[in-house]
């Protein structure tokens, strides 16, 4: 896992700049700070409009080692995860930069235990199960099922 104050986040392409950009964002969640400060910059950054980042493939074991914490909004980063997983193009694999790769996939098979324990929980929102169910499914691998759960309109039965 790359250090945050590593230079090679300056080249690193976001989707809005570069990564010096995340890795501030993932120092602030790492800190505590409140999920508006960061989380929503930082999904953007990492994987806008179906777009995953080239940053995305640094940033990866970081949210698993956040989420790992008990005071960690667990579920919003773990959804953030499974979205970067899930529209990562497999055709582009070439495109992860190869001292990320392992990092990469050792990330999606931690995410599953902790999203196990979310998964367990009782859910009164459709929206919250199914984007639980969607980040499962990539973490498994199953990318197509996984945006196939994501088009579902969780306000019909």
């Amino acid at each position: 896992m790359i250090e945050l104050t590593n230079p090679r986040w300056n080249n690193l392409a976001g989707n809005y700049g570069n990564g010096t950009m995340v890795a501030d964002l993932i120092a602030r969640a790492k800190a505590g700070a409140p999920l508006g400060e960061w989380y929503e910059d930082l999904f953007q950054s990492l994987c806008h409009q179906y777009t995953v980042s080239e940053v995305a493939y640094a940033a990866a074991p970081h949210l698993v080692k956040i989420a790992e914490s008990p005071a960690a909004p667990r579920m919003e980063l773990l959804i953030l995860l499974g979205s970067c997983i899930a529209f990562s193009d497999p055709s582009n694999f070439a495109r992860i930069p190869p001292e990320f790769k392992e990092d990469w996939d050792a990330s999606a098979r931690a995410a599953i235990p902790l999203l196990a324990e979310l998964l367990a929980e009782p859910h009164s929102s459709q929206a919250e199960l199914l984007n639980l169910l969607f980040a499962m499914a990539a973490f498994n691998g199953h990318s197509s099922l996984a945006r196939a759960i994501e088009a579902l309109d969780p306000d019909t039965e």
